[in-house]
């Protein structure tokens, strides 16, 4: 990583302290090296060592994938109501999404 951010820096002002936070907690992510957890079972004796993981949201596709995991099973079991549904999404032409931004008591005048 130091070749990276050395030429961040000669190139302009170089990349955001938490980038460079992010992008190291990543590289350190999942090493049994930089820390873990021994878990045992206590019927089988059998030991399994877990390494620690960064929990970061912009760099880490295995973080990101389980906090999306996560995320949708809260949105199913305690979010979302048990029923029927669907989910709709309108567009509008780019040139009347310029016309239809206003607040929203403007926009839903009329509609109960």
């Amino acid at each position: 990583m130091p070749p990276l951010l050395a030429e961040a820096s000669d190139v302009g002002r170089g990349l955001p302290r938490y980038v460079e936070r992010d992008f190291a907690r990543y590289l350190e992510c999942g090493v049994l090296v930089h820390g873990f957890a021994r878990v045992r079972c206590e019927s089988c004796k059998d030991e399994l060592l877990v390494a620690f993981s960064c929990k970061g949201r912009g760099v880490c596709p295995s973080c990101n994938a389980k906090r999306a995991q996560v995320t949708a099973v809260h949105l199913v079991e305690r979010v979302l109501p048990h029923v029927p549904f669907r989910q709709w999404t309108l567009s509008f032409p780019h040139r009347v999404r310029w016309i239809r931004i206003r607040p929203a008591k403007d926009v839903l005048r009329g509609v109960e």
